[in-house]
């Protein structure tokens, strides 16, 4: 079929800053995988040259810091004979076992990461579907004269291929991943594992939310889902579809009417509250959502009905401590004492209590007329931090149409808000208000089944990100990470004023800080040692040195130096955490079961902790053993080294 009028190509964009490291690295790395971001979609391999192209355009940040030895190009052209090896392997270990699943089953990946795959495919997918609905009605593309599309019908075929390639990859791991998931919580064997129950609820405040939203308007779609309650997670909430939804297909369509937001609430609020949340607008919007939640949750007890009144019926109420911020102090000392997130928690604690009390009752004071209700029971630092734990833990960040000062806004979406997190979500492009009607949309990436689960992505985030934002962890979580933060002191002593600056001088020219991270199933990052090296290169040398620490190590001396001192510091790290047994050990027997859901979330935790160090030891390991051969494999690869 010839096309000889029209456009065939299609346009994959790059949001990088043009000559970046990164985007000048994605350029590269386009070669590497024989493709270019303008893809004929006429040739027989157009899908997979567009799948490569959406891959390496969604590499984020830390995908590129944790770029491996054999480069991000290589895992994403892929080696199907090792997938089916490997495949075929694991179906043989799950015939002899009779037991549950444990992490190896899942640490071998065939892709850049559940993130960036899930991405890509959902890039690929609005790239080819249909510009709006008259393109769909007509098969007449409505696309600008600066960014022509190809004939719908050519993108159809390949959105058909994509569709091919998406289920026999990553659907089958998103379901390996959710049968093991599931088969851990429930103690059983991963081949017995029965697909998840969602218990659709038919009464309660969520259905009434729901059935409300579903009376907004035309233009809010809430038909497909329905609030549940999953039996393998105790009767959590979640969100399940009730009939079968293909991908490409909205979940979800929020007006922005419905949306609650600083600015809206700012603009409506009457009376004298109002008026003062006007006055604290400069505050920002995390101080006007928080009071306003207090407020509200304060009408409700009053029995005081509003139009928003369902949200927070619908929702967790104060007295639920959702975040390490609202624990109470001696879960939070046993349970998370001596492990990274710690220090950072215990502060987070502090500023909120210092923001509480620097607000709160200087308002109450001076403004009694804003504030309704028993001041002890309604506006309390317990009422204060539970609101915003509910905001912090609920609200989703969007772009608008008309552009805010910052560029987006935070909100709360009703219904989509039971979505639950997801390592493989369902949908991960609703950060953008729909232009032609400002809804928020939720479009599906992959197909979902009647009585599933619905998951969203809140971001490829650690365990220890979750936990303090969200109050929960993943076991297996493949974004779990350490930071690690290089000093020069430690490493070198006091040293030389000059020599220090020479160091700091070698950081800047080599694009290096002090400040790094080692992740789950990643290899040592090359920034990492990189830094390391320069830290630990010889008085002498540091001078002289010209090289690329990046790419080889400076010296013999040094790189054993560099290894040694690595090794210590991650031992070290790991020496100061306790384990799960010792957290059990320590909690007192009178509150230990009535604290468990924390203690839990904690444990899991550290447990990813722990894999997370003895992964990154083990490569330190090697390291230090085979020295200069170690640090030439550990290096990023140049030209020459191809040559």
């Amino acid at each position: 079929m010839m096309y000889a009028t029209t456009t065939t190509t299609l346009v994959v964009p790059f949001t990088d800053e043009v000559g970046s490291p990164h985007w000048q690295r994605k350029m590269e790395m386009l070669t590497e995988c024989e493709t270019t971001n303008y893809i004929d979609l006429t040739t027989a391999n157009s899908c997979e040259m567009l799948l490569r192209a959406c891959r390496i355009s969604c590499l984020d940040e830390k995908e590129m810091y944790f770029e491996p030895r054999e480069t991000w190009g290589k895992v994403i052209l892929g080696d199907k004979g090792e997938r089916i090896a490997f495949e075929q392997q694991q179906q043989q270990q799950q015939q002899q076992e009779n037991s549950p699943p444990t992490t190896s089953n899942n640490n071998k990946t065939f892709f850049v990461s559940p993130r960036n795959e899930t991405s890509a495919h959902a890039m690929a997918q609005t790239l080819l579907m249909p510009a709006n609905e008259n393109e769909c009605n007509n098969n007449n593309s409505n696309s600008s004269e600066e960014y022509p599309l190809p004939p719908l019908e050519l993108r159809q075929r390949v959105l058909e291929q994509l569709r091919s390639i998406r289920v026999q990859t990553l659907e089958k791991d998103a379901k390996d991943f959710e049968d093991i998931e599931r088969a851990r919580r429930q103690g059983i064997p991963t081949s017995t594992s029965a697909s998840v129950v969602c218990k659709i609820e038919t009464k309660g405040y969520a259905v009434a939310l729901t059935k409300w939203a579903a009376l907004q308007g035309k233009d809010a779609n809430v038909s497909k889902v329905a609030p549940c309650l999953l039996s393998s997670m105790n009767d959590a909430r979640g969100l399940c579809a009730t009939e079968d939804i293909r991908a490409g297909e909205n979940i979800l369509e929020i007006p922005r009417r419905m949306l609650l937001d600083a600015g809206t609430i700012c603009i409506s609020e009457q009376g004298p509250f109002g008026d003062l949340l006007r006055i604290l607008e400069r505050c920002g919007a995390d101080t006007i959502m928080t009071l306003w939640i207090m407020k509200e949750r304060m009408k409700m007890k009053t029995k005081q009905e509003t139009f928003w009144s369902l949200y927070f019926l619908s929702l967790p109420d104060g007295s639920q401590k959702l975040t390490p911020l609202s624990w109470p102090e001696e879960i939070v000392r046993v349970g998370l004492g001596n492990t990274p997130i710690f220090e950072t928690v215990m502060h987070e604690r502090q500023k909120v209590r210092n923001g509480y009390d620097a607000l709160l009752p200087s308002l109450l004071a001076n403004c009694p007329e804003s504030f309704e209700g028993n001041q002890e029971e309604f506006w309390s630092y317990d009422q204060y931090i539970s609101a915003l734990e509910l905001w912090m833990s609920y609200a989703m960040t969007v772009k608008p149409v008309h552009n805010s000062d910052s560029g987006t806004i935070d909100v709360l979406s009703p219904v989509a808000f039971f979505c639950n997190h997801g390592i493989y979500p369902h949908c991960v492009h609703y950060s953008q208000l729909r232009l032609s009607d400002e809804c928020l949309v939720f479009p599906a990436m992959r197909d979902i089944e009647k009585n599933e689960e619905i998951m969203l992505s809140y971001g490829a985030k650690s365990n220890g990100e979750l936990l303090l934002f969200y109050g929960f962890c993943i076991d297996d979580n493949p974004y779990d990470s350490i930071d690690i933060t290089l000093d020069f002191d430690s490493l070198n002593g006091v040293e030389k004023p000059e020599v220090r600056k020479r160091r700091e001088e070698l950081l800047v020219k080599h694009d290096l800080t002090l400040n790094h991270a080692i992740r789950k199933n990643a290899e040592l990052p090359i920034d990492l040692i990189a830094t390391i090296r320069i830290l630990c290169c010889e008085k002498e040398l540091v001078f002289l040195y010209d090289g690329d620490p990046k790419a080889r190590e400076i010296s013999m001396l040094s790189e054993s130096k560099a290894s040694d001192a690595l090794f210590t510091a991650l031992s070290a790290i790991r020496s100061s955490m306790s384990s799960t047994d010792a957290i059990e050990h320590r909690a007192p027997e009178e509150w230990r079961a009535a604290n468990q859901h924390y203690l839990n979330e904690c444990k899991k935790y550290i447990r990813g902790l722990f894999q997370v160090i003895d992964v990154a030891l083990e490569q330190v390991s090697m390291w230090r053993q085979t020295s200069s051969l170690a640090a030439k494999k550990l290096g990023k690869r140049t030209h020459r080294d191809f040559l």
